[in-house]
């Protein structure tokens, strides 16, 4: 997981089943290959998803000079879950997995 720390999202999704919470992220600005981090429950029953500070927007990148919605910072566990932060805010996911592992 440390790896996608730093790398641009370009997509966030949470179904409205609420079986997993999914960002995907640039892993190469010339190819423009993407990489998925997934939160979900081992059951395949639903997460629960709380924020602060939330905001999605589109930022734009001068060094790649491409547009994304901000960088994904970390995730730590928390009790019962995960605590996401990027540059979109910081989310607590309510699951026992991530793909790929913390």
């Amino acid at each position: 997981m440390n790896r996608l720390f730093g790398k641009n999202v370009i997509k966030i999704a949470a179904p409205q089943d609420r079986k997993e919470l999914k960002f995907e992220m640039l892993h190469d600005h010339d190819g423009f290959n993407s990489i998925n981090v997934r939160f979900f429950n081992a059951d395949n029953s639903p997460i629960t998803i709380d924020f602060s500070d939330l905001a999605i927007q589109m930022l734009f990148d001068p060094d790649t000079e491409s547009t994304s919605l901000g960088e994904f910072e970390y995730v730590k566990a928390i009790e019962n879950g995960f605590e996401v932060c990027g540059d979109f805010g910081i989310i607590w996911v309510y699951c026992d997995s991530s793909s790929p592992k913390l």
